[in-house]
């Protein structure tokens, strides 16, 4: 089994955005093709045009979800969580320590049970 690190993980989701941006940008020309052809008077061919159109709906959607993806992988290594907030480990454990201290100052006077 291959453990794939952060850097790793968002490496290979920034190839696959830009093959899918490359994808994108090749369909949108086809698009601006067949949009010159119709304007020029040439022939329309209804089924490559809806196929043009389908597969640049599908590779925008696969752009939109490989962005989302590589957005949570650097998150995801930056320790932001799902949300759009960052957990400080280090004052919590401060915080949870210092809460501690507290409890057992209160046990030793004898004022909890």
């Amino acid at each position: 089994m291959t453990h794939i690190t952060p850097e790793v993980e968002i490496a290979l989701n920034e190839d696959r955005l830009l093959s899918l941006t490359k994808v994108v940008a090749d369909l949108r020309k086809q698009i601006e093709d067949l949009k010159e052809d119709a304007q020029t008077g040439g022939k329309i061919d209804k089924a490559k045009v809806s196929q043009v159109l389908r597969d640049f709906n599908l590779a925008v959607l696969a752009c939109t979800n490989a962005e989302n993806k590589l957005d949570d992988c650097r998150s995801k290594k930056a320790g932001i969580a799902r949300g759009g907030y960052a957990l400080d480990m280090e004052k919590a454990r401060a915080e949870i320590g210092c809460k501690l201290d507290q409890l057992r100052k209160c046990h030793d006077a004898g004022e909890v049970s």
